[in-house]
């Protein structure tokens, strides 16, 4: 385990541990003043006391999106003759796209090879022309040697000029031949078309932005999530931090991931027709943040999810775990003050296993469940004593204390 993660996970404890304080240091003044007299004992579910329902990791919601879009752009100086997809089709790598039409580019290519059969011929002709005024230079007086001379080096300076175009325009028609070639674009990737611009449609799939490519395709192999996260709980999330992915439809579904972005260059707008939140925090500015998967069987492209910061939530320690607080320790017995079926205290007898010395708890491997009801143990307890349960609530109502599970920030909307 990492040391970030041990880190959070003892952080998830002391919070559990400063709730457990807060119900003791409850039960004291109320018992102080009274008022156990006229109400009874106040016990509290054993689930409230050991943290199983505080709910204390925030969740944030989610969209699967590709990890790969494949954007293909259009060659200016072609013209497409045939769309073979439309949005929403899914390819196989290699699947055609679109096709250029050939008639133009063929011509293109008849009148770049005429124009190299011309300036290959001259090319032969200032070679002759050379030749013919060398010969000429030879028998000429000196006094006229320098006429040809200028003509001779005009004539070379020409035979490079039209080579150097005869090359150029090879080249060209080596691409021209490509383009012949490669007329129909096929796939790259296996995925879904995400959006063809022929200049018809503006539809936008999947919570992808629009953008200015021709064609886009959205892989089908490789996916993240997509979530926001807003500047008031932005300290929850971190790059590196690992995460834990929930289906909406199926609770014991989970994906482990880690964030590995947040874009905090790209402030979210509050319009965004994907995401919308219920809380104040939607005044503030938000940012989209990408989380990859150690594993994605079972996802599908645009299914809408749950994050959670990984705090340990899948590694519980094995059993029911109790601070020392709530136990009664008499020589080789142990017991607790629980709540039985008549709502009245009886000294319920538990069996201890381990000792968590650094968070002060038991393990508690019999006579206890997280169902069951228990008291603070002081002098005011007693066998057959009338008992309140839920004693949680009153806490909350009374102190101040209230449900610490996250917000559903950054909801996606259908």
């Amino acid at each position: 385990m990492s040391i970030k993660k041990k880190r959070i996970i003892i952080t998830s404890c002391i919070v559990v541990s400063l709730i457990t304080a807060g119900l003791c240091a409850f039960f004291l003044l109320r018992r102080s003043s009274g008022a156990s007299d006229d109400t009874g004992v106040y016990t509290t579910s054993v689930a409230a006391i050991t943290g199983m329902d505080t709910g204390a990791a925030s969740r944030f919601s989610g969209i699967v999106e590709p990890q790969e879009t494949l954007k293909i752009q259009k060659d200016a100086d072609r013209t497409v003759k045939e769309i073979f997809v439309e949005a929403g089709d899914t390819v196989k790598k290699g699947d055609p796209l679109f096709a250029y039409d050939t008639e133009e580019t063929q011509l293109k290519l008849s009148e770049a090879q005429l124009e190299v059969e011309r300036l290959a011929g001259d090319i032969t002709s200032l070679n002759d022309q050379i030749e013919y005024l060398e010969a000429e230079k030879a028998k000429a007086p000196s006094s006229e040697a320098f006429s040809y001379t200028t003509q001779i080096l005009t004539a070379q300076n020409d035979i490079k000029r039209a080579e150097y175009n005869k090359k150029s325009k090879e080249m060209e028609i080596e691409q021209i031949r490509k383009n012949l070639e490669n007329a129909s674009v096929t796939s790259e990737i296996d995925g879904i078309v995400k959006s063809v611009n022929d200049g018809t449609s503006t539809d936008i799939m999947y919570g992808v932005e629009t953008d200015n490519a021709f064609m886009t395709i959205l892989s089908a192999n490789a996916y993240r999530i997509k979530g926001k996260i807003n500047e008031q709980n932005m300290a929850m999330i971190s790059v590196g931090q690992p995460v834990i992915v929930h289906s909406r439809t199926d609770t014991d579904l989970t994906w482990p991931g880690t964030v590995t972005e947040i874009d905090t260059d790209n402030p979210v707008s509050n319009s965004n027709v994907y995401y919308s939140s219920s809380d104040t925090s939607s005044l503030s500015s938000s940012y989209y943040f990408y989380v990859d998967l150690e594993g994605e069987a079972g996802l599908m492209l645009g299914q809408h999810v749950f994050m959670e910061p990984d705090m340990g939530q899948n590694d519980q320690r094995e059993g029911l775990w109790l601070n020392s607080g709530y136990i009664v320790i008499d020589g080789n017995d142990a017991y607790v003050w629980a709540a039985s079926s008549r709502d009245t205290l009886e000294k319920r007898t538990v069996t201890l296993g381990e000792y968590d010395a650094g968070l002060d708890e038991y393990q508690i491997t019999d006579g206890l469940t997280t169902d069951d009801f228990i008291a603070f143990p002081d002098a005011s307890c007693e066998e057959g004593a009338p008992c309140v349960k839920n004693a949680d609530a009153a806490l909350a109502q009374d102190s101040g204390f209230s449900d610490m599970g996250g917000a559903d920030t950054g909801e996606v909307t259908e």
